[in-house]
């Protein structure tokens, strides 16, 4: 059954700073946000508990991950962090350098670090330490995204890019799919994965390259939202995307499957009341569906996001 609407923003953790990273963990139920400077980390249960926010004696927070309930990984401009024992006396420790870019998986245990010099690393967590694994990459990868089943790449390949899906936490089994993108993609800087649904978008950006998966094909396509990106994040076929007017606006199948050349009309978007742009945002589906956003004013809100 389809998401029908947004509903129900509420503020529910400050920051005080500039959120860029954000990540969840089905099992026990948590997210995380991280801000830029100063750098904190927020703990945020999705059913019932108590919130915990940890300032990181680092220059500013970028990406997080989180590997189990009291272990997450910062990405702190070109180095991982381990945030370890982060409900009782938190602590920090190097893990990882020269990294461009992190991604975790809702699973837990494992994340994938993207390095400067065209490889990876898959980061493990094994009781309270974490275990760094350094692997050289297939082709030239230019971003990444690791679901509870696979990992995602859009790789450069001769005339263009390519979406490839390798089953597991890397990329490092070969693909189980993958599907030539638009040129129009090339501009694109981040990536939300799915199972159903990918999106490929560069913030600042109206435009965004959908791949879908059906019967284990996949197709890709450009769609205008209307109004430029600042975030993003899919959830079966739908689509959710943050507004520099501070609005959230949901795209679900139907409405993607009808997009055609011209800006198409949301399902349904409403005001975040909150201070700020969205800046990151995912969604968890554990319980109730709900849509989490980070903005540029240090708030973390959580929306509703009922079914049809």
């Amino acid at each position: 059954m389809p998401y029908k609407s947004l509903s129900s923003p509420s503020r529910v953790a400050s920051l005080d700073a500039d959120i860029r990273g954000a990540a969840a963990i089905d099992n026990p139920g948590l997210v995380a946000m991280v801000s830029a400077a100063p750098a904190r980390l927020a703990v945020l249960p999705i059913g019932s508990g108590t919130p915990k926010t940890v300032n990181l004696s680092l220059g500013q927070g970028d990406e997080v991950a989180m590997l189990s309930r009291d272990v997450a990984l910062v990405r702190s401009e070109n180095e991982v962090w381990a945030v370890l024992d982060i409900h009782h006396r938190a602590k920090l420790e190097r893990v990882a350098s020269d990294v461009r870019s992190l991604r975790g998986r809702s699973s837990g245990e494992h994340a994938l670090a993207l390095t400067w010099d065209g490889n990876a690393i898959q980061l493990s967590v094994s009781g309270n330490e974490v275990e760094a694994r350094p692997f050289v990459l297939r082709g030239d990868v230019k971003l990444a995204d690791v679901g509870a089943v696979d990992t995602t790449v859009v790789v450069e390949v001769p005339g263009g890019l390519e979406l490839r899906m390798h089953p597991g936490p890397t990329p490092e089994p070969g693909a189980n799919g993958r599907v030539g993108l638009p040129a129009e993609a090339k501009k694109a800087d981040r990536l939300a994965s799915g199972v159903a649904l990918h999106a490929l978008y560069k913030r600042g950006d109206s435009a965004v390259c959908l791949v879908t998966q059906r019967g284990g094909r996949l197709a890709a396509k450009m769609v205008d939202v209307g109004v430029p990106v600042t975030c993003a994040a899919v959830s079966e076929t739908s689509l959710v995307v943050g507004f520099g007017d501070g609005r959230a606006a949901l795209f679900d199948g139907q409405t993607l499957d009808a997009a055609g050349g011209g800006p198409m009309t949301p399902t349904h978007s409403l005001s975040l009341g909150a201070r700020g742009e969205p800046t990151t945002m995912l969604i968890t589906s554990k319980g109730s569906a709900s849509v989490w956003v980070g903005t540029s004013g240090g708030e973390v809100v959580r929306v509703s996001l009922p079914r049809k």
